[in-house]
């Protein structure tokens, strides 16, 4: 269930707050000032959004790097690789995310 509460009456019942979520009775829209700030969502929720987030930015990569692949038909392995290096580089750059160690180098994509 969707619930709503404001900063200042967080503070006072966090404990029940944090309850409801860990035992995914609750989702919790925090405000301030009566503007959406925050979320409180439970670990299982959590988990399932950032794989969601992972996910859309490997479906991102892909097509990236086929747009990549489209447009350099006439290079040759190595120049391609190189740009989908850079272009692989740029990407996680403007994510603000690292890549694992296994989605960098050739044959990730």
């Amino acid at each position: 269930m969707l619930k709503t509460i404001s900063t200042s009456d967080l503070r006072v019942q966090m404990k029940r707050v944090l309850n409801e979520v860990g035992y995914g009775r609750a989702q919790y829209v925090v405000e301030k000032f009566g503007e959406p700030t925050a979320a409180i969502i439970s670990m299982e929720d959590f988990r399932f959004l950032q794989t969601v987030r992972q996910r859309e930015r490997e479906v991102r990569l892909r097509d990236l790097i086929a747009r990549i692949r489209e447009r350099h038909r006439d290079l040759n392995l190595e120049e391609l690789d190189a740009l989908i290096e850079e272009a692989r580089g740029e990407f996680y750059r403007l994510q603000g995310h690292q890549p694992d160690v296994n989605e960098s180098g050739p044959g990730y994509y």
